[in-house]
């Protein structure tokens, strides 16, 4: 089954909408995510400028929590299946990795949760 990427139409709480500058910062920290990441446990992965990115933790299911941050609050929130993370067919690994780009970019633009959910081989 393909990737698919959701809104959950859920907006973030608590909410930043970031400057240019700082949406500079947060393409460039978001692009920084790579598969090995998802498998990470809670605490900030990757930091450029005003932005980083944490793993917020798991669901009981084992999803993970990501979200983009400017200091205390949230600009992109996104959940990641934990079907997602099983692969480990590296063509599909890249491909988890830039799933969860883009569906962090979009939380971005529109201010809710993203899901990245599917199964690949």
């Amino acid at each position: 089954m393909p990737l698919i990427k959701t809104n959950t139409n859920n907006p973030i709480r608590g909410r930043t909408i970031p400057n240019s500058g700082q949406r500079k910062d947060c393409n460039a920290v978001i692009a920084q995510i790579t598969f090995a990441d998802l498998g990470r446990g809670a605490g900030t992965l990757h930091t450029m400028g005003v932005a980083r990115v944490d793993m917020q933790g798991r669901t009981a299911a084992g999803d993970a929590n990501i979200q983009v941050q400017i200091g205390k609050g949230t600009v992109a929130a996104a959940v990641i299946f934990n079907s997602v993370q099983q692969t480990t067919d590296p063509a599909n690994q890249r491909g988890a990795a830039n799933g969860t780009v883009s569906v962090l970019n979009q939380s971005m633009d529109s201010g809710t949760v993203w899901n990245l959910t599917g199964t690949l081989p």
